[in-house]
């Protein structure tokens, strides 16, 4: 008894070390840079919106937007309402899952394993630059990951014959399609890989499984069930059509990729540790309570290369899962080094050479994990500083003017996905010259329209390249508010004779 008590404490202690840890890894320095355009931007968007039109159906640039469910977004649009609408907000969901993945797989180490093992998982995962960089990145892979951990916990319980890990199972399964939606289809493809793989009788489908199910359907049904009702055909189709089965059968959005690609993202986002994952994953196949982490980091790596839209954070719920597989692996093998390498100087020269070949692997993969994470191909160029704009934009935010933002670039139609979130309005994009009925739409920044249509006969505020300013019409008088070395930002109106001849000026 006195033994199990001092067990306990120690297990909590280290846990709460390795929370602290992970806290101390992940939250600082999370504002520290602008949002990225696309994902992020658009993400963290959705949830400011949320504050205005509503929490139930999402809305980004004041338009429907039904790709993603809302669990994520809803977490942020929290934080937004508790604290600040600002860059450590929205990404703060995704630091706080990982720390919860840090201290889940900590914890469950400890106990089944031993806490050299918990400790090797936690110094390996903070130290896999693939799973830093989504948990400083705002977007829904974390929070997914995060619930991926818990499903795979209670298929560990069910695997061993414990019935009540259908409920674990189930909770996760379900918050994890709350997170990324069609992306938890790996949960249910592990639990019927390991079924088949263990042969488990039919018994084990028994009052638990539909306990679970219950549990599944009660935390996805309500909200899908509304935008059903609401958006019947406009849900479907982006919901389904655009965000399953388009990334699934076409590479879209410019992401143009081989069916290999995740074999180059585990090389460059996991040194050195990514050189032990194949001897992890053969021993852990064998041992039936870690058979279930095994099969599916397998599923992960293999269904989203199979999908024909390959990005480098798809993968990232393997992360934790492989992590935790090499953390056992070599336990083990640095227990069996220690009493072979007696000697100071065999240990000594090991350790050297292991922190060396460490050393070598980061810096020669360094070039290739910086341009893997940077802005990612998209159609059209995409703007990889915004920084110039970022203080014009939150001007807005205190500006009266009615109607959207309008938005001019020298000859460029980009994402406006950082203006939306910065200028907290509606954004439109315009050009001087009519618009070719050839050119690509999409909603994140393609829809533009000539800058004559776009100004009526009330005032606009415009952002625009400061190169621009002498091609503006004649009959459009533009009076700038604020300005940049390269940009300004300014009311825009039409001039007494363009009003009359259109009739369209407001009475005096």
């Amino acid at each position: 008894m006195v033994l199990s008590s001092i067990f306990r404490r120690k297990t909590a202690a280290s846990i709460l070390a390795a929370t602290l840890f992970a806290t101390l890894a992940l939250l600082p320095f999370l504002g520290r840079r602008p949002l990225a355009e696309w994902d992020e931007a658009i993400y963290a968007g959705v949830a400011r919106e949320m504050l205005q039109s509503g929490w139930l159906v999402p809305h980004w640039n004041h338009q429907l937007w039904l790709e993603k469910p809302p669990l994520s977004l809803w977490i942020t649009a929290l934080f937004f309402r508790c604290f600040a609408i600002n860059e450590f907000w929205a990404r703060a969901g995704s630091a706080l899952s990982g720390i919860g993945i840090v201290a889940l797989l900590h914890g469950w180490l400890a106990r089944r394993k031993d806490l050299f093992a918990a400790w090797i998982s936690t110094f390996m995962l903070l130290g896999t630059f693939g799973f830093l960089h989504v948990c400083h990145v705002g977007e829904m892979d974390v929070l997914l990951s995060l619930c991926c951990c818990i499903a795979l916990i209670g298929l560990v319980q069910i695997a061993e014959g414990e019935q009540r890990g259908w409920l674990l199972f189930g909770t996760g399964f379900g918050l994890a399609l709350m997170s990324k939606g069609a992306a938890s289809i790996v949960l249910p493809v592990t639990a019927g890989a390991l079924a088949l793989l263990q042969r488990w009788p039919l018994r084990r489908f028994g009052r638990f499984f539909l306990l679970g199910l219950l549990l599944f359907l009660l935390l996805i049904l309500p909200w899908h069930l509304a935008m059903l009702r609401l958006h019947h055909a406009e849900f479907l189709h982006e919901y389904l059509g655009l965000n399953v089965l388009a990334r699934s059968t076409q590479q879209i959005e410019g992401h143009i990729t081989p069916a290999w690609f995740y074999l180059k993202v585990l090389l460059v986002s996991a040194p050195p540790f990514v050189l032990l994952y194949p001897f992890a994953l053969a021993r852990a196949l064998r041992l039936p309570d870690l058979q279930p982490w095994a099969v599916f980091s397998l599923v992960v790596l293999l269904l989203f290369s199979l999908a024909q839209t390959r990005l480098p954070h798809y993968i990232a719920p393997a992360y934790p899962a492989l992590s935790l597989l090499t953390a056992i692996y070599l336990a083990d093998l640095l227990r069996v080094s220690a009493n072979r390498l007696r000697s100071w100087r065999s240990r000594t020269l090991a350790v050297g050479a292991t922190i060396l070949l460490t050393g070598a692997l980061i810096w020669a993969t360094n070039p290739a994990r910086k341009a893997l994470h940077s802005v990612q191909n998209v159609p059209g160029p995409a703007r990889l500083d915004n920084k110039a704009s970022i203080p014009l934009l939150r001007y807005v935010v205190h500006n009266p003017t009615s109607g959207p933002l309008l938005l001019l670039r020298n000859g460029r139609l980009i994402s406006m996905a950082t203006d939306v979130f910065y200028s907290g309005r509606a954004v439109q994009q315009v050009q001087l010259q009519p618009v070719p009925a050839s050119l690509p739409t999409d909603r994140y920044g393609f829809q533009a329209m000539p800058l004559e249509q776009a100004v009526q006969s009330q005032p606009r505020l415009l952002l625009l390249d400061r190169v621009l300013l002498p091609q503006l019409p004649s009959d459009l008088i533009f009076t700038p508010l604020q300005s940049s070395p390269t940009q300004l930002i300014g009311r825009i109106t039409r001039g007494p004779s363009s009003c009359l001849q259109l009739g369209q000026c407001s009475p005096r």
